[in-house]
């Protein structure tokens, strides 16, 4: 799921507050008998500020209290950029070697499954045996998941 709220989401918001707006004002001139265009030029900056509000709102704790999901990412980046260094320094790849493994999605998946282990330990389902398991044995694939399970491993000695 995606904590972040786009620019839609509150376009969304401005749209639903000119509609509860309307509501209100349709009631009032209904329970007076007449519409009042004073009550609705005062009334017609409440959407915008409420959008505006909300925006600010939103942003404030974003800031107070950051998502579980955003630090999470930077954490992973953050293994992904190790665990990319050392396989550079460790494999050594032709740059089409290394263009295969970024798109390869059994690799970028077993990625994230070794970051799993790393952050949750193995288990019966997930484990190092396993992510071995997934590639034949003379892939680059197969070679740069040893070097990322090798430092996987250091990882979690260290932590």
């Amino acid at each position: 799921m995606n904590s972040r709220k786009g620019f839609r989401y509150y376009i969304i918001m401005f749209f639903l507050s000119v509609v509860a707006l309307g509501a209100y004002v349709a009631y009032l001139s209904i329970k007076e008998g007449s519409i009042d265009m004073n009550l609705i030029y005062s009334y017609a900056p409440v959407p915008l500020v409420f959008t505006i509000l909300l925006f600010a709102f939103d942003k404030v704790f974003e800031m107070i209290f950051p998502s579980k999901f955003k630090k999470e990412d930077t954490e992973y980046n953050k293994y992904l950029k190790t665990v990319g260094e050392v396989i550079s320094k460790q494999c050594d790849f032709s740059i089409e070697g290394y263009r295969r493994l970024r798109e390869n999605s059994i690799f970028q998946k077993s990625l994230e499954q070794a970051f799993r282990i790393l952050y949750k330990g193995e288990s019966e389902d997930m484990n190092f045996q396993f992510l071995e398991k997934k590639f034949k044995k003379n892939t680059n694939e197969y070679t740069a998941l040893l070097v990322v399970i090798e430092e996987v491993k250091k990882m979690m000695e260290n932590s």
